[in-house]
């Protein structure tokens, strides 16, 4: 199955539709149904990873604390179809978190840049492009809040 129209379209395509729906604390259910194919993962190359929909209600509530965010991508560091019709690519992004820890008497911000790799899959019903994986490979510009956030990514968020 090829890929209609540019992969790079597709991609930001698809990973603007992911962020939003990250952003707007969707449901695991929402999630699913709008934008993920069933064996989702995510995480942080050679670090902590999310599988599968019990991994997804992990990743959500380990994350659960930002209350506002924003992800703009930046550059789209390549795309490829790989032979059995994915597609696979890179994007460099900037993000901002806000979030309060339990108890806590202010919130705090945290911004900086990421890159992640994609895996994106077609619904074999809908015809409509999936994540299949979003894959933290690295980070730059950190504040010194998203530096210790992201401090010890073999255990996932320092929240």
């Amino acid at each position: 199955m090829t890929v209609s129209l540019a992969p790079e379209a597709v991609v930001l395509d698809t990973v603007e539709r992911y962020f939003e729906l990250l952003q707007a604390h969707a449901s695991v259910r929402e999630m699913y149904d709008a934008v993920l194919t069933g064996d989702f993962e995510t995480g942080f190359a050679g670090g902590r990873m999310w599988e599968g929909e019990s991994g997804l209600r992990d990743f959500l509530e380990a994350r659960s604390v930002f209350f506002d965010e924003s992800h703009e991508i930046l550059q789209i560091l390549g795309a490829r179809e790989s032979p059995r019709g994915s597609l696979h690519a890179r994007t460099r992004l900037r993000f901002f978190l806000r979030g309060r820890e339990p108890g806590a008497a202010r919130s705090d911000e945290y911004t900086g840049q990421a890159i992640h790799a994609w895996r994106l899959r077609r619904d074999p019903r809908s015809g409509d492009w999936r994540v299949a994986a979003q894959i933290v490979e690295g980070f730059a510009l950190l504040d010194a809040n998203a530096s210790r956030l992201f401090s010890a990514t073999d255990i996932g968020l320092e929240t």
